[in-house]
C-alpha cells in the first residue's frame, strides 16, 4: 500500500514558522516604538550588587527563544487540536502568560534592570499577534478543507446501522475536519471496507496499525454498539497501543461539552461522569457583568440609530413608531419585548391565519417566517435585513429581562407546542443574539433551531458569548438569513 504524508503535520509546521515570523516582527516594531532606533541603545553590565542592566535587543532575544520554547512545550501545535480544537487558543495564552511570570521571578529575582513597560508591551501585543495569526491560519485551512484538503484521515468501527448514520453525518457537514477513509464492520470476520469505492479486504489484528500508518490514519472511532464490541474494543485498542493513531470511543450521550466530562473509577471500572448544567458562579457573574457594560454601551450607541429609524418608520404610514410583545423568558417567565414596527399596524392579528396558510411550504412551523410576508412594510424589509428593527431590545437586557447572547425569545404560542426537552431552551434568558443568529437564522429547520440552542444551553461559556457577539456582527452587515 502507499504510504500518504500527513498534511496536519505540515500546516503544524507551518504554524511554527509563522509564529517566529509573527513573534520577530512584533518585537522589532515593539523595540522601535519605544527606543525610537534600530541601533544598539544599551549594554549588558554590572550595575551593582546581584543588580544587572541588559540591553533590550538581548532581553527581546531571550524573551523570542523563551516564548518559541514555551509554544512547544505546551504543546500549542500539537496535530491533534492545531487548526480546529479551541484549547488550541488557551495553550497560547497559558504558554504567554507562564513566559511573563518567569521573566518577572527572574528579574525580581537577580534585579534585572530592563523597562518593564518595554518587556510587557512584547507579550501583550505579541500575545494578539499569535492569537490573530493563528486565527487567519483556521480561516485558510476552512478553506482548503472545502476542497477536500488537510483533513485527518479516520476509520470508523461498530455495528452496520451506527456506520450508515456516522457516514451520513460526514458527508452532511463539508467542512469537517475528518475525512472516514475505512469502515470495519462489527463482526466475526473483521474487515475493511473503503468508504470511496466500498471495496472490502480481510486483515488481521495485528496488521491494523501497519494498515492505518500506510493511510496515514489519524483515529479509530467507534461508533455504537454491537454484539462483541466489549470484547472487540479492547482487542481494537490494544491493536493500535504505542502508535500515534487515537482510539476514541462515541459516548452514549452527545452534544456534551468536554469541560462538563470527568473520568470517575467505580467498582475498578473507569467511567465518564457529566456535571449537571448550572448558571451560577464566576462564570455566570461574568455574563452578567457583561451584559450589563457591554449592554450599556451598546443602548447608547444604538439611541441616535433607533431614533432616526423610529421618525423614518413613523413618516411611512403615520402609525406607532415601536412595537411590543409579550415573549417567554427565563424560567418561562413573561416579559415585555421591545422593537421597531416594521410590519403594518395590525399585523399580529393576521399570524396565525398567515401562519397555517403556508404550513405546507414553511422550513420552520414553529416558528413562522415568511420571505415574502406583505405585512411587512418598504421600511421594515430594510430594518430587518440589518436588524435594526431589534435594536431597542438593547433596554430589555438593561431591565434584565433578556441578555446579549441566549436562545432566541420565543412567543407563548409557540412554548406551547414545545415538547419537554425543548424547554430546556428556557433554563437560560433569551438573548438579542445567539447561536440562532449565527447559524442560519431564518432558514433553519425546527429540529435545527432547537439544536443549536439545546448546545449552547448545555455548553455556553463566557468566550462562547463573545465569539457570538462578533459573529453577529458579520452576519448583520451581510444581511444573511434575516427577513
Amino acid at each position: 500500500m502507499a504510504r500518504h504524508s500527513s498534511p496536519m503535520r505540515t500546516y503544524a509546521a507551518a504554524v511554527g514558522f509563522l509564529d517566529f515570523i509573527v513573534l520577530l516582527l512584533t518585537s522589532a516594531i515593539t523595540y522601535y516604538a519605544y527606543y525610537g532606533t534600530l541601533l544598539i541603545v544599551d549594554n549588558v553590565r554590572d550595575s551593582g550588587t546581584l543588580s544587572y542592566a541588559i540591553s533590550p535587543q538581548f532581553i527581546g532575544l531571550v524573551l523570542l527563544a523563551v516564548w518559541l520554547l514555551a509554544l512547544t512545550v505546551f504543546k500549542t501545535r500539537d496535530t491533534k487540536l492545531v487548526g480546529s480544537d479551541f484549547s488550541e487558543y488557551r495553550r497560547v495564552v497559558n504558554a504567554s502568560l507562564t513566559v511573563l511570570g518567569a521573566l518577572a521571578f527572574i528579574a525580581l529575582f537577580l534585579k534585572v534592570d530592563v523597562s518593564r513597560v518595554y518587556v510587557s508591551s512584547i507579550i501583550f501585543f505579541g500575545l494578539l499577534a499569535v492569537l490573530l495569526e493563528r486565527r487567519i491560519a483556521r480561516a485558510w485551512l476552512r478553506k482548503q478543507r472545502l476542497q477536500g484538503r488537510y483533513r485527518r484521515r479516520v476509520v470508523l468501527y461498530g455495528p452496520r446501522e451506527d456506520l450508515g448514520l456516522a457516514l451520513s453525518k460526514f458527508e452532511k457537514n463539508k467542512e469537517a475536519e475528518f475525512e472516514p477513509v475505512f469502515t470495519i464492520e462489527d463482526e466475526v470476520d473483521l474487515k475493511l471496507t473503503r468508504v470511496d469505492d466500498g471495496k472490502v479486504q480481510n486483515f488481521k489484528l495485528e496488521d491494523l496499525a501497519t494498515i492505518f500508518k500506510a493511510h496515514s490514519v489519524e483515529l479509530l472511532e467507534v461508533v455504537g454498539a454491537g454484539p462483541s464490541s466489549a470484547h472487540m474494543h479492547k482487542r481494537l485498542y490494544w491493536a493500535l497501543d504505542g502508535t500515534d493513531i487515537s482510539f476514541v470511543v462515541s459516548p452514549a450521550i452527545t452534544g456534551v461539552s468536554s469541560s462538563k466530562l470527568t473520568t470517575r473509577v467505580i467498582a475498578g471500572a473507569p467511567l465518564l461522569e457529566i456535571s449537571s448544567t448550572k448558571f451560577t458562579g464566576p462564570q455566570y457573574i461574568m455574563k452578567t457583568l457583561l451584559d450589563l457594560v457591554l449592554g450599556t454601551v451598546a443602548f447608547l450607541v444604538s439611541l441616535p440609530i433607533v431614533f432616526i429609524t423610529a421618525l423614518i418608520v413613523k413618516l411611512e404610514d403615520k402609525g406607532p413608531a415601536f412595537f411590543t410583545q409579550t415573549r417567554v423568558g427565563l424560567n418561562g417567565k413573561e416579559f415585555t419585548m421591545y422593537k421597531i414596527r416594521s410590519m403594518k399596524v395590525g399585523a399580529e392579528l393576521e399570524h396565525a391565519e398567515r401562519q397555517k396558510a403556508l404550513s405546507d411550504v414553511q422550513t420552520n412551523v414553529n416558528m413562522f417566517k415568511d420571505p415574502e410576508d406583505p405585512r411587512v412594510t418598504k421600511v421594515g424589509r430594510v430594518i430587518r435585513k440589518y436588524s435594526i428593527d431589534e435594536l431597542p431590545q438593547f433596554l430589555n437586557v438593561l431591565k434584565g429581562d433578556m441578555s446579549l447572547v441566549g436562545p432566541r425569545p420565543p412567543l407563548l404560542s409557540e412554548v406551547e407546542q414545545w415538547k419537554q426537552h425543548e424547554t430546556r431552551r428556557l433554563l437560560v434568558k433569551p438573548g438579542v443574539t445567539g447561536p440562532w443568529q449565527i447559524g442560519g437564522r431564518s432558514l433553519l429547520t425546527w429540529e435545527e433551531t432547537v439544536a443549536i440552542d439545546l448546545s449552547y444551553v448545555e455548553n455556553w461559556t463566557v468566550l462562547t458569548d463573545i465569539s457570538i457577539i462578533f459573529k453577529t456582527v458579520v452576519y448583520v452587515v451581510k444581511g444573511s438569513g434575516a427577513f
